[in-house]
């Protein structure tokens, strides 16, 4: 079986990548369990991994010359992470529009066949939400997105459902809230903002939130994000219903409670100097964002959020243990 990860230098692809590696097989249609043989990996930046069954391309996810390699290779799946978000999208709209959705557009192209249609599966957003919403949001909401990113995602949600619907790839999209913990280096996307509490406080320093104490956010694992991408790509088609994307249930927390969890987990986090210093910028972009998140079709596929914040800075510490 070979498998093509786009974005597979980020934060989820690369998380995915090694579990992909330890898993060693997926479902195909037919339910069986086949072996994974070959992983394209492609990227600008990749971390270095030693195993045989990895092709590691550096380029662009909107390089002609990638697509054409791709459609080439004929994977049997698709993990198209690649994705320009929240806060570059706003910065470079005409960038992230080429990223979320013209390379997208090329990728279906490359990959769709009505003989043998790939499994696409893609990371959504719980940004494809936003305006005046309900307390608890489940997957059939009516679509009100606010930026430019969770615009894109929207309509990526869209095109994989219509090349669905031609016959041309089985896509599957999961919509994700807030992703922790990043390991760093530092950037300005939103998620990484707030994984700096937890970094920080692992890392000795006085950890500063972005958001204000009661500010209250749906989150989830990346080990858990990728467990459940995973899930969702063997999961038979007939399971899935008549949509292709579906939340994922989170976890909701507010600032507040994330610095307890994390003090709580941390050896040595309550010497520190916890403090709350609000982005109005930030307040802005999150408030526009579900603060329930859920899905009665995810429960159904095994699709489950974190137990509880505490669990989420434990993988957060596992993974940086063997790092």
């Amino acid at each position: 079986m070979k498998i093509l990860i786009t974005g597979a230098g980020g934060f989820i692809g690369t998380e995915l990548t090694r579990a992909l590696l330890k898993t060693g097989a997926l479902r195909d249609p037919s339910g069986q369990s086949r072996t994974i043989d070959r992983i394209l990996v492609a990227d600008l930046h990749l971390p270095r991994m030693s195993d045989g069954r990895l092709l590691s391309v550096q380029k662009d996810v909107t390089d002609t010359s990638l697509q054409n390699e791709i459609a080439d290779w004929k994977p049997d799946a698709v993990f198209h992470l690649a994705a320009v978000l929240t806060s570059a999208a706003e910065r470079e709209p005409a960038r992230a529009l080429a990223v979320n959705v013209s390379a997208l557009a090329s990728l279906i192209d490359a990959v769709g066949s009505r003989t043998k249609p790939p499994r696409v599966i893609f990371p959504s957003s719980i940004a494809v939400f936003g305006g005046k919403l309900p307390d608890v949001v489940g997957d059939d909401l009516a679509q009100h997105p606010q930026t430019s990113y969770g615009t894109h995602k929207s309509i990526a949600e869209l095109m994989l459902a219509d090349a669905t619907r031609h016959g041309l790839i089985d896509g599957r999209a999961l919509r994700l809230p807030i992703v922790l913990v990043h390991p760093g280096p530092p950037t300005q996307a939103v998620s990484d903002r707030l994984a700096a509490i937890v970094r920080d406080a692992a890392a000795g320093k006085n950890p500063v939130s972005p958001l204000a104490a009661a500010t209250r956010i749906p989150v989830v694992s990346v080990q858990t994000v990728v467990r459940n991408l995973i899930a969702l790509h063997d999961a038979d088609r007939a399971a899935l219903g008549d949509g292709i994307a579906f939340n994922q249930p989170a976890l909701t927390v507010s600032m507040d409670e994330i610095v307890a969890a994390t003090q709580r987990t941390i050896p040595g986090a309550r010497k520190l100097d916890f403090s709350f210093s609000s982005d109005p910028a930030l307040e802005a972009i999150v408030a526009g964002w579900p603060k329930g998140f859920l899905s009665a079709r995810a429960d159904r596929l095994g699709i489950k959020p974190d137990a509880n914040f505490e669990a989420i800075v434990t993988h957060y510490l596992n993974s940086t243990a063997h790092v």
